[in-house]
């Protein structure tokens, strides 16, 4: 003779621990989506600001110093790989000996945060070139600023990566979730729901509460979900497209009273 246990949970003391459970998944998930938010807006600042240095370069530098403009230009377009291996504890060496010569490569690979050593490279180049006045002070502080901003930036993705949401935080909403999903399925018998009724609405808890979870463990390392490989090339081809793709020379006429004018087409 089979004998059948029936466990009652009381359901109110439950539901206020699922409320206490659902605003901490809750608060965790919109941590992980405000870290996704700020990582892709760094991302998008870093391409931004490799593709306006790589333009004031190209403008200002490529003319008068054709090898030094495109030393910067390689530099400037391994900066996205060099920070995705990083951030991702990636193999990077094959990118720096492709683009770079080999004095510049084993300079960047001895560094420990080889986007710092391209910043420093980039930085010399420019200085060299004020010091010969081949750019003026004007275009060598916004350059200089540019470059700060790709230090920022930098520094920003390290503190996403090294700073996660506290373990604390995370440990003790796993444990109050599965204490709340263990004792489940005897509250909802208190409801007297039929035992296949019961056992759908407790996976269907379940799932909702476990897929939330491990969502907002996924957006807890942003970098892991961003597409990096794209955002990186995007990067060298901008840099690649500045100085390939060099714009048509500029001519101008002289009026009668020695100004001068651009040439307009007719539209006659």
């Amino acid at each position: 003779m089979h004998t059948t246990v029936d466990i009652r949970v009381p359901l109110t003391p439950l539901s206020l621990i699922g409320t206490f459970l659902s605003a901490l998944l809750t608060l965790r998930t919109n941590q992980g989506l405000s870290r996704l938010i700020e990582g892709r807006l760094a991302w998008g600042q870093l391409v931004l600001v490799a593709r306006d240095t790589a333009q004031i370069i190209n403008s200002s530098i490529y003319e008068k110093d054709k090898k030094l403009a495109l030393l910067a230009a390689r530099h400037l377009s391994i900066f996205g790989w060099l920070t995705k291996a990083r951030l991702r504890e990636e193999d990077d060496e094959d990118v720096i000996h492709a683009m770079l010569p080999s004095s510049d490569a084993n300079f960047v690979i001895a560094h420990l945060k080889k986007p710092v050593a391209i910043i420093s490279r980039v930085r010399q180049i420019i200085h060299n070139c004020a010091e010969r006045n081949i750019i003026n002070i004007a275009i060598q502080q916004k350059l200089e600023d540019n470059l700060t901003e790709l230090n920022r930036i930098t520094a920003m993705c390290e503190r996403l990566k090294l700073s996660p949401i506290p373990p604390l935080y995370t440990s003790h909403t796993s444990r109050l979730l599965v204490f709340f999903l263990f004792f489940l399925p005897p509250a909802l018998n208190v409801a007297d729901m039929k035992r296949t009724s019961t056992v759908l609405c407790a996976l269907a808890v379940g799932y909702a509460m476990l897929g939330l979870d491990e969502i907002s463990h996924q957006l807890e390392q942003p970098f892991r979900l961003m597409p990096m490989q794209q955002l990186s090339s995007a990067v060298t081809r901008d840099v690649a497209d500045v100085f390939l793709l060099q714009p048509p020379p500029l001519h101008s006429t002289t009026d009668l009273s020695g100004s001068y004018v651009m040439n307009q087409p007719s539209y006659r």
